[in-house]
């Protein structure tokens, strides 16, 4: 067995789907589909019964292609809130554990909640796209909501 090391994890030892080689500079290995791998290691952290320890969150936030600034705009805190959390200096809470485990899912479309990226994009866009049209009537003032023209 190989102990895959790289991701940053510990707990990750590989059965097969590698190849050792030797070279004049020593001993390499070539994992044969890392993507793949890395896929089944972030699943296997989202779907767990129990917290996520910080280098799991870590790996989960790299996995999602985010920063740790990126990931705190979109949880609503700071960067150095993310880093002490991926450090282990402070305690990963409840919602935030959720969040980056529903993102990940959401993010390979295995929705946890289903599609809540792609409907709050939609949302968003909808949002920007209405056009406040105003009417005065007999009445007074009337409000209609329509989408661009």
């Amino acid at each position: 067995m190989y102990h895959y090391k790289a991701c940053g994890l510990e707990s990750v030892f590989l059965i097969n789907g590698y190849t050792e080689t030797d070279s004049p500079s020593g001993k390499g290995i070539a994992i044969h589909d890392l993507d793949g791998l890395h896929k089944v290691i972030a699943k296997g952290i989202a779907k767990k019964d129990f917290s996520i320890t910080p280098k799991e969150f870590k790996f989960l936030r790299i996995e999602l292609d985010l920063s740790q600034k990126g990931l705190g705009k979109l949880l609503g805190k700071t960067d150095q809130m993310i880093a002490k959390w991926e450090k282990g200096n402070s305690e990963i809470p409840v919602l935030a554990d959720k969040a980056i485990r529903d993102l990940y899912m959401d993010s390979i479309g295995e929705d946890q909640v289903a599609g809540v990226l792609q409907r709050l994009a939609d949302l968003d866009r909808h949002f920007h796209e209405l056009v406040l049209k105003l009417e005065e009537k007999s009445e007074g003032w009337d409000v209609r909501l329509d989408e661009a023209c």
